[in-house]
């Protein structure tokens, strides 16, 4: 858990907007539309392929500095559906305001016929659909230079060529409220494949105030439609002047005063070294950060290319943006306002969003109402690679939702006098050694015996144990470690205080846990899918594991915590053990 505490934040636009020197060319003024004198909010201006550019305010005002060594080139006005104007500098008055009049763009439309459509309506989400991962995730820090922007590729899929939806996902925000703009863009074939021109005229604006968390676009009303097989799905920063300087000032500041706290470093992408610059998630500096992921499989994966100002040169990132897009085959309306969900099909949607917002490989959903299951489904693959759908059967790791099985357990020996929920611990296992205080099982139950818990410097004691044939074996990991309190005065959560119970249900019942479980829990509550998990077992329908990143996790032996997050189970099964211990009578508990 240290690593989630050293999260960083990457900031790999560069702070072009302020690079110049005092004293330089400072061009300033208002972008306006042609014909009606309005102001257009977030025009994009610069010199192409400089670190000199910005965007105009939402009054269409803006201010340039311009450097030395550009001094003599053309500045470029763009806004979404006008016409690209070109000025040279010389043109332009030092200090003084211009106003800019920009001509909206006439799209001449082919001629179409509107028919409807046979296709089923069918789409699907693509693009880097991971959030902020636990450990490996870094955030895109925002640039001081306006019209920073990023953007990836998409590869489409065949007939899905219709847009609903997007979202970026937002990292860290430490500002009231903030805004992006969503573009699309082609690929700029004759220039390497980089991000090109816009697919679209509309200039998509969203306004937020969320501190973390994906940031959605509706794009229903538009009818995008993209029959290219790929394009660029690119996101930019809208920020005010004063804000862009505040957070500059900032950020400057904290380097200036923090040198050890800033992290530089590089990454090699395609035989291309990218600079970056990180820092600590936790630094006092204002920021709207776009999330991010940088494993080697999304390197592989995705192409994501990002620009420090408006007309700044495309650069490949050393990280890929946590962005996507919802395509779909037609555009038709899937269901009339008059039309009513059903409370599965409801439930049914909220699955399919949570396992694509929190990037899930596959899982299992089961709701229940009062003993009666009223939805059971499964979303998603249990193996990846070979395409296996999860269904109803299909058994997952637990963790510590066994503990509250074992608890029954004990509750079940304690109601048969075959447990003394207050006799000290080693009446049931003579081979757990005497300490300076005495525990019982139900201190132990409620996490007050004292047991320690994992030691979080090494995670050794978590997949590098060897196989137990049963709970009393398994306690040999800390049986002879001093108790980190006495028993009943501290609450001192501890899986390993679960183990010794799994111990002490063996000496009560003279079976071993797991056979315990089987014949006197599981298998009356009709819990068949219900197992201990071995790492090298043969089991069918058992899940493979996954990290956050999306990898096949290793397989670990979890003999040593059976009795403490060691099973394998099903959502069904686990309603049967949660609707018996809500509404049962087949365990019968008289004290």
């Amino acid at each position: 858990m240290n690593n989630i505490k050293n999260l960083f934040l990457v900031c790999l636009l560069s702070f072009g907007f302020f690079t110049s020197v005092f004293g330089q060319l400072t061009i300033k003024g208002k972008v306006l539309e042609q014909e009606s004198n309005t102001p257009i909010p977030y025009a994009n201006i610069g010199i192409i392929n400089t670190n000199n550019g910005t965007i105009s305010n939402s009054d269409g005002s803006f201010s340039l500095k311009i450097s030395e060594l550009n001094s003599t080139k053309e500045v470029l006005f763009s806004a979404i559906g006008f016409e690209l104007q070109s000025i040279p500098i010389a043109r332009l008055i030092d200090g003084e305001e211009t106003i800019i009049r920009l001509k909206e763009k006439i799209t001449a439309l082919d001629e179409v016929m509107i028919s409807s459509s046979s296709k089923k309506y069918k789409d699907e989400w693509l693009g880097n659909r991971k959030r902020h991962l636990m450990v490996q995730g870094l955030m895109q820090a925002d640039s001081a230079s306006a019209g920073g922007a990023m953007a990836l590729l998409i590869d489409k899929k065949k007939d899905f060529n219709y847009v609903q939806k997007a979202a970026l996902f937002i990292t860290r925000n430490t500002r009231p409220e903030f805004k992006v703009r969503l573009r699309f863009l082609n690929v700029d074939k004759a220039n390497n494949n980089m991000p090109g021109e816009d697919l679209f005229d509309e200039s998509i604006v969203i306004q937020s105030s969320i501190q973390r968390g994906w940031l959605d676009f509706d794009l229903t009303q538009y009818s995008y439609r993209i029959p290219q097989d790929s394009f660029f799905l690119m996101l930019e920063w809208i920020i005010e002047d004063k804000d862009r300087i505040e957070m500059y000032m900032t950020t400057k500041k904290y380097e200036e005063e923090n040198p050890d706290r800033i992290k530089k470093d590089s990454i090699s992408i395609d035989g291309e070294s990218i600079a970056i610059k990180e820092f600590s998630s936790y630094a006092p500096i204002p920021i709207i950060a776009f999330g991010t992921t940088k494993t080697k499989s999304d390197l592989r994966k995705y192409k994501c290319y990002s620009r420090s100002s408006s007309f700044a040169e495309w650069k490949r990132t050393a990280s890929i943006i946590s962005a996507k897009v919802l395509m779909s085959t037609t555009n038709d309306v899937i269901m009339t306002e008059n039309q009513e969900e059903t409370l599965e099909s409801k439930i049914e949607k909220w699955g399919e969003a949570f396992i694509e917002n929190y990037n899930i490989p596959g899982m299992q959903l089961s709701v229940s109402l009062k003993s009666n299951t009223l939805f059971s489904k499964g979303f998603g693959y249990s193996d990846v690679e070979k395409e296996e759908k999860v269904d109803s059967q299909t058994r997952f790791r637990i963790a510590s939702v066994t503990k509250p099985m074992t608890a029954a357990a004990v509750m079940k020996l304690a109601s048969e006098n075959k447990l003394d929920l207050d006799t000290d611990v080693r009446a049931y296992v003579p081979s757990f050694p005497e300490k300076k205080h005495t525990l019982t099982t139900r201190q132990l139950a409620g996490h007050l015996g004292g047991i320690r818990d994992y030691y979080e410097i090494s995670i050794d004691e978590v997949i590098k144990n060897p196989h137990f044939e049963n709970a009393i074996e398994a306690i040999s990991i800390f049986k002879n470690d001093t108790l980190m309190s006495k028993p009943g005065n501290q609450y001192l959560y501890s899986s390993f205080g679960y183990n010794l119970i799994g111990a002490a249900i063996e000496g009560a019942s003279g079976q071993t846990y797991l056979e315990y479980m089987q014949d006197n829990i599981w298998k009356p509550l009709l819990m068949f899918n219900t197992y201990g998990d071995i790492a090298d077992s043969t089991m069918i329908h058992k899940s493979k594991f996954y990290y956050p990143n999306e990898e096949e996790a290793k397989p670990y032996d979890l003999s040593y915590a059976h009795a403490s997050g060691g099973i394998i189970s099903t959502t069904d099964d686990l309603l049967r053990f949660g609707n018996e211990m809500l509404y049962g009578g087949l365990f019968k508990y008289s004290f």
